[in-house]
């Protein structure tokens, strides 16, 4: 069974302001911030679609969080971007 991708949506518009990322869904007008560690996750689904387990080691490798802890918040912060469309699940 292949892990579920998710990648960015054709909804938003993002750019990098003093180290956080400001996302523009355009079809609802909202503007979005993340923070540094949301703003990595960013960065990672730039590059493209990526998997729960690609994005939990990207950040582990990066900051000092367990393994559990961090895929805890990074499925939290992908329903909210699921849930706000900013991401959607890859085809």
């Amino acid at each position: 069974m292949t892990s579920i991708k998710y990648t960015l949506s054709n909804e938003q518009i993002s750019t990098t302001m003093a180290g956080e990322s400001v996302i523009l869904n355009h079809k609802k007008g909202e503007y979005y911030t993340l923070n540094e560690v949301g703003s990595a996750l960013w960065d990672m689904f730039k590059t493209g679609p990526k998997s729960l387990t690609e994005l939990v080691t990207g950040i582990t490798d990066a900051y000092e969080i367990s393994e559990e802890a961090c895929t805890k918040d990074v499925q939290n912060i992908i329903a909210e971007l699921l849930e706000e469309k900013l991401i959607e699940i890859a085809k």
